[in-house]
């Protein structure tokens, strides 16, 4: 109990002195904004040398935000506001602000980018889509080449050298995924003039629960392609349309998995007719096969994906945009071309991955905002280490949140919101309504067409026009339906005359699987103290309440009394709050077990990149070669030559030959394993002498690092595609009664004492051919 208080009044404490930071600055301010430019750069340049020379004044902090508003009134005469100083200075102290919609953000993460700027490692500002990232880079520019910060852009289309540029800079914009792959494509090149990023430093990130929380079951991935085989892919996908739920499969619908019963493995092994079908040898035919039921069983076209061109295009499920250029991984997106009778493409194999957990945890330091956080703090801060500060709005908020409106299924639900939306659209009031899925904004529009109301649709089809669609939703009597406003950017501004209409009103179609979402699509109304109001409709038959509370919901139905009209009574809202906290609680479950299964993956990913950086980096390629012939020496002796057996039982003979020996090993009683291990040695190093002094060193070095980077790579490669495996079968371990981290940490072990053993081999096999190539004369014991 005490320990919870401390820590309570730590953070109390940290808020109060963060809040006295505000008058400090502004009296900063004042005395900048007298100063002509000359007198202001000379105050950049003072503080620029206080914070290299790391003798920075206690006021330091408080001058360079003081130096931010002044520049920010001078180059886009905008005056930041205490809130935006609040939170702008939060940020510095290593704190994630929570900031409403509307508020700001955007200007205040000026503050946090320029301090972090001076430090002279680099700073990522971090967005969630491309736009918002040319956006906020535009806007930012001239203030920053005002400050003398060097700011760029980084885009998923630039060269090499460009990127390297980018990088380079003090301040650099840009989108999560490109920074990551910008990450996984350093540790795959065979050049290291070839990497562009700097070693990661400080990260500022816009949405940030969009990106650690929504973001965080999806890895990052470069893949390569490989040909799919596409009779099996048919096979498989004809053999699943034939199961049943219960008897062949079950579904899991609250973590959203399937499984096959005992009785349909049994029916597996005997059509595919394999002994066993959780073998290694019979990995790919349980991967087809468990795409395949994925693909039909949990894959739903126009809200998982879409089809356009002859193609399968995924759908974000937390913006509703289209991912471009993304596909679903292992097999998945070719199952579902099968499935939807499309032209089958080659198959992804996984080159590099990172989850964005492990990646952001790279950053020294990390920080960022957004408008709706708060719910997720204990996630934050037990994941991340990441303190939330909430900071109150500008001018007091006057939205009116209606309410959830409960229905007992989803026509009548369809009917009543028609209807108020008739209603309002009559007065002229803007309205806005969000959906979960592409399905059901077109859906809505369809019934709404049928009495004769025309409104705009954003969704994963036409986000090309999401600018202009969000720039409209705020005239009279516009209306507009949008799947997902997460992460949209765009500030919905009114038209005048609308505030007297009583502004924006935004319905939700659906309750999500995070209450975050739906504070989301209610923040777009009442920005900046405007009048808005908003209201949830719900159904007993929505999604939510059958993945995570049927049961419930059938009771409620079955018991209803409400009529067509909807409710609000206590007990159903109370019920209502119960299957989204449950549907909280799932989601983040799932995110910890795979944070815990990513944690045993990071640690091999950090000793492979560890290894691969000190082959990329090695100018005496013979050591990095002699390293690994030692290694399977000490393999090959233990395994042909053990302590438990005589001498006389040895494999000396297979022993020489493993290591191209010209000369017998002499065995004798009483002789250690250690002493054949000598003897090996010793042949070895003469034999490897004289072998590297035949030849042209400089060049024989330059061959043999990319040798060395390409088997690495293809044994991780093959190691990587083994463990995702094993973690998609892990759920079948649960029969063991252990915790199935600790399974697949057990399992991650053991294969990777596999791959390490196999790359060294592989790197021995490959110089002892080579040695076998060259003349014989060369060689010890030759002729």
């Amino acid at each position: 109990m005490s320990g919870a208080w401390w820590t309570k009044g730590l953070v109390k404490y940290k808020e109060s002195s963060i809040k006295k930071a505000v008058p400090l600055i502004n009296r900063k301010y004042e005395l900048l904004h007298h100063l002509s430019e000359s007198e202001l750069l000379q105050q950049i340049e003072r503080l620029r040398k206080e914070v290299v020379q790391h003798v920075q004044p206690s006021h330091a902090t408080y001058t360079a935000a003081a130096l931010v508003k002044e520049a920010v009134r001078r180059k886009m005469g905008v005056i930041l506001h205490d809130e935006q100083l609040l939170g702008g200075y939060a940020m510095i102290r290593g704190n994630v602000t929570e900031m409403l919609t509307g508020e700001g953000k955007t200007l205040t993460s000026l503050i946090p980018l320029f301090w972090f700027g001076l430090q002279g490692k680099g700073v990522h500002m971090i967005t969630v889509n491309p736009y918002l990232a040319e956006r906020d880079y535009l806007q930012a520019r001239e203030v920053f080449h005002f400050l003398g910060m060097t700011v760029g852009l980084n885009r998923s289309e630039l060269r090499m050298e460009e990127k390297q540029s980018v990088y380079e800079c003090e301040i650099t914009f840009g989108t999560w995924s490109e920074f990551g792959f910008d990450y996984l494509r350093d540790h795959l090149i065979y050049d290291p003039g070839h990497q562009v990023q700097r070693p990661l430093a400080y990260a500022i990130i816009d949405e940030i629960d969009s990106v650690l929380i929504d973001e965080a079951k999806t890895p990052m991935i470069i893949a390569g392609k490989s040909k799919a085989a596409p009779d099996l892919y048919y096979i498989c996908s004809k053999f699943v349309k034939g199961l049943r739920e219960n008897r062949d499969y079950e579904r899991d619908v609250e973590t959203n998995q399937v499984m096959f019963t005992e009785s349909a493995i049994r029916k597996i092994e005997t059509v595919f007719m394999i002994d066993n079908l959780f073998d290694l040898d019979q990995m790919t035919v349980y991967h087809y096969l468990l795409q395949s039921l994925r693909s039909q069983v949990l894959m739903e076209v126009d809200r998982d994906y879409l089809i356009a061109d002859g193609k399968v295009h995924i759908i974000d499920a937390f913006t509703g945009r289209v991912l471009e250029g993304r596909e679903f991984g292992d097999g998945l997106h070719q199952a579902i071309e099968v499935k939807e009778g499309l032209q089958l493409s080659e198959e992804t194999r996984t080159n590099a991955s990172i989850t964005v957990q492990k990646y952001f945890g790279l950053y020294p330091q990390m920080i960022g905002m957004s408008g709706t956080i708060k719910t997720e703090t204990e996630e934050l801060r037990h994941t991340y280490g990441l303190d939330v500060m909430p900071i109150s709005t500008h001018r007091p908020v006057v939205r009116k949140d209606a309410p959830d409106l409960v229905f007992a299924n989803k026509e009548a639900k369809i009917q009543w919101l028609v209807k108020e939306i008739t209603a309002l659209h009559q007065r002229g009031a803007p309205i806005l309504v969000g959906t979960t899925s592409v399905q059901q904004s077109e859906e809505l529009a369809e019934r709404l067409s049928q009495v004769h109301l025309s409104c705009q649709v954003l969704n994963a089809k036409t986000e090309r026009e999401e600018a202009e669609i969000i720039g409209r939703a705020g005239r009279k009597s516009a209306i507009t339906i949008a799947t997902n406003m997460a992460g949209r950017g765009a500030d919905i501004r009114l038209e005048d005359g609308v505030a007297e209409l009583g502004g924006l009103h935004v319905f939700g179609l659906e309750r999500h699987e995070s209450r975050r979402i739906d504070l989301q699509l209610s923040g777009r109304s009442g920005r900046q103290g405007d009048p808005g109001a908003s209201q949830f409709f719900i159904s007993l038959e929505d999604e939510l309440f059958q993945r995570f509370a049927s049961d419930e919901a059938d009771a409620w139905r079955e018991s209803w009394k409400w009529g067509e009209e909807g409710a609000s009574a206590q007990p159903l809202l109370r019920f209502v709050d119960m299957a989204q906290n449950r549907a909280e609680q799932q989601m983040y479950s799932i995110r910890t077990m795979l944070y815990r299964l990513d944690c045993v993956v990071h640690r091999q990913r950090e000793w492979f990149y560890f290894e691969r950086e000190g082959i990329l980096h090695s100018e005496q390629m013979e050591d990095i070669i002699s390293r690994s012939v030692s290694y399977w020496m000490d393999v090959c002796v233990e395994r042909l030559c053990p302590a438990k057996r005589l001498p006389e039982e040895w494999k000396v003979r297979q022993l020489g030959q493993e290591f191209g020996l010209t000369n017998s090993i002499h065995t004798a009683d009483l002789m250690t394993p250690s002493e054949i291990r000598h003897q090996v040695a010793q042949q070895w190093l003469q034999d490897w002498s004289q072998f590297l002094e035949a030849q042209a060193l400089q060049k024989w070095r330059s061959s043999w690092k990319e040798r060395c980077l390409r088997l690495i790579d293809q044994c991780w490669i093959e190691h990587m595609e083994i463990l995702g495996s094993v973690k998609q079968g892990i759920h079948f371990r649960a029969i063991e009664k252990r915790d199935l981290a600790e399974v697949y940490e057990e399992d991650a072990y053991h294969l990777h004492l596999k791959f390490v053993r196999k790359y060294h081999r592989a790197i021995t096999r490959e110089v002892i051919q080579e040695m076998k190539d060259l003349p014989a004369v060369t060689l010890s014991g030759s002729a």
